[in-house]
């Protein structure tokens, strides 16, 4: 099930994100190359790059995004800016949530779904998903397989509560 079509993130043509990808990855050979945070070099290179998406990266985000992804993926999540829907209905709580438990779509899909649980809804909603013993403070609840209904219901009372 995708996500609901008006919380879908934008479109990118794939050219640029292969450019941008490139560039990525030269920004981080030039940190991995011994470069600070101050070289003007470096700082041209990566204001180039965050002038061209929606979410800028610093530079422990170049730094770093090797450990835990591809450049293709990190320069996809630039794109990805999460929004506060007020009008959040349940279906599309439901439709989202799904996505995550199936894990459909990319890598940065994925991630766009969870950032946007988390900015829409209190209470950590990825705990909830992906670790139910943390979220219930309760070890014996590591291994439950909560519904997605379940899940959606647990965001739904924990929003409504604060607010």
């Amino acid at each position: 099930m995708p996500l609901p079509e008006r919380m879908r993130p934008g479109k990118v043509s794939s050219n640029k994100i292969n450019e941008l990808s490139k560039s990525a990855e030269m920004i981080l050979s030039k940190i991995d190359g011994g470069s600070v945070q101050e070289d003007p070099i470096l700082v041209t290179m990566m204001g180039e790059w965050n002038n061209q998406v929606v979410y800028p990266y610093t530079f422990s985000d170049f730094r770093d995004f090797s450990s835990w992804t591809r450049a293709r993926e990190f320069t996809r999540m630039a794109f990805n800016l999460e929004r506060f829907y007020p009008d959040y209905t349940w279906s599309e709580l439901i439709q989202t949530i799904k996505f995550i438990c199936d894990s459909e779509g990319k890598e940065s899909e994925q991630n766009f779904a969870l950032s946007l649980l988390e900015r829409n809804f209190n209470g950590n909603p990825s705990d909830l998903i992906f670790w139910p013993d943390s979220w219930f403070q309760n070890p014996e609840m590591l291994h439950v397989d909560l519904s997605v209904d379940e899940i959606a219901g647990y965001l739904m009372a924990i929003h409504q509560n604060d607010e």
